[in-house]
Order: structure tokens, then sequence, then C-alpha cells
């Protein structure tokens, strides 16, 4: 008997065995099907029970004795069609529940960028913003690192029109880039590490001998860092 198929249709293994052996032997007892099965006398009446309930065996009582006879094969076509009708319904549900998964709590995902030519590719995927470019902890690290391929990318933000806030050190105030506005903190605040915050991103680069970034996809921590810039964007100066 398929027994793997028969579990799937949600029969337990000792429920096949006690249907299988009421099929082959006919009327029998419960101390019968628990000799030609092999499965003790107290599993025997709660697998009975339960295949009762699913209408495969039916219980005849003859004086004190308790006997039972299989149903009709047939009889699994009504399971398969229950499970079929539970499936289906299942299905309806993955609408909804691609939803929640797509909505605020969607899955978190982290990058990481080695070296200059990793960094210039977190570089060309925040040219794919569709928000506000936010910056903080700039220290213009990225022209003195990747030179003319940071004055390229700024031309092509400038071109995707990609608006960037920066929140920067007064040490190099009279920088002038496009479709961008600064604000300024004192120069003993000093950083190696540049933040940017866009779309439901965070990446964050630390400048030094072999640079590394960092790219973090995930709704919440995206807004929590778009807070957070928001509170210092207030208490910069202009």
């Amino acid at each position: 008997m398929g027994y793997e198929l028969l579990q799937k249709i949600g029969l337990s293994q000792n429920e096949i065995k006690i249907y299988e052996s009421l099929l082959k032997q006919g009327l029998s007892n419960a101390n019968e099907i628990s000799r030609d099965t092999g499965i003790h006398r107290i599993s025997i009446y709660d697998s009975l029970r339960s295949l009762r309930e699913k209408g495969l065996v039916s219980l005849v009582n003859e004086g004190k004795k308790q006997i039972y006879a299989p149903a009709n094969p047939e009889m699994l076509l009504d399971l398969i069609e229950e499970k079929e009708n539970d499936l289906k319904k299942t299905k309806k549900l993955i609408p909804e529940l691609t939803k929640y998964y797509n909505g605020t709590k969607t899955k978190q995902e982290i990058i990481s960028f080695k070296g200059l030519a990793g960094i210039k590719n977190l570089l060309r995927d925040m040219l794919t913003s569709k928000t506000d470019l936010l910056d903080f902890g700039a220290e213009h690290w990225s022209k003195v690192y990747l030179g003319a391929f940071y004055i390229k990318w700024e031309k092509e933000r400038s071109k995707q029109k990609i608006n960037l806030r920066a929140i920067a050190n007064e040490r190099i105030k009279g920088v002038k880039l496009e479709l961008s506005e600064i604000r300024w903190i004192p120069k003993h605040h000093t950083s190696r590490v540049s933040t940017y915050v866009y779309d439901n991103k965070v990446a964050m680069i630390m400048w030094s001998d072999k640079p590394l970034g960092i790219l973090i996809k995930d709704n919440i921590i995206s807004e929590s860092y778009r807070n957070y810039f928001e509170f210092m964007w207030k208490n910069a100066k202009k």
C-alpha cells in the first residue's frame, strides 16, 4: 500500500496499517488487528477512533464484542477532496500574506562591498534612488579616494535629478554641488564614516587604507536612520 501517499491526505502510519489489515482480514476485533499489525492494543483504539471519524472504519456490535469493519476505499476520495479544498483555501491566503512580506517587515538584506571597486558599485546603487539622498558624516572622503570617478558620479546624480541633503564638516565649507543642500557641524566633529539613506536602504562607507562599504536593505532600519538624520538636520548650521 502507498504509505507515503496516504500520509499526505492525513492518515497516520498506524491508521494505514490498521485499515490495510481490515481490508485484507475483513471484520476484526481489536485483539485480532493488534496481532496482525504488531501495534499495541492501546494505540489500536486511538487509531480506530480516528479512522471512524474519517469515515474509513465502522463499528459493529456483536453482543458484548466490538467488531470493526473497513469502509469502501472510495471513501478515500472524500479525504482527497477535503485536502484539495484546504489547499485551495491556503492558496487564496498567499496574496494577503505577500502584502505583509512586502510591507514594513520586509526581509532584511545586508551586503558588503570591499575595496575601491566595491565602493564604486555601492555608489552606483545610490544612482538608482527614487528618494532624496541623505548624507551625514561627510568630510568629502569620496573625492579624496575616488577622484575622477566621484566627479563623474556627481554629474550622473545631477543628470538623474537625485536631490542630495548632506550634513558635513565645516572644514569643507565652500564645496558647491548641484541639486544639493548642505548644513554644517563644527570642525572638531570628524568622521571617516559616510552614511547615506535612500529608498529603504542605509549605506555606510568606512574610509581607510582598505575601504569597506555596507548596504542594509530594511524598511524599519532605513526609517530609523532617516529620523536620526532629520533630527541632526534641524540642529545643524545652515
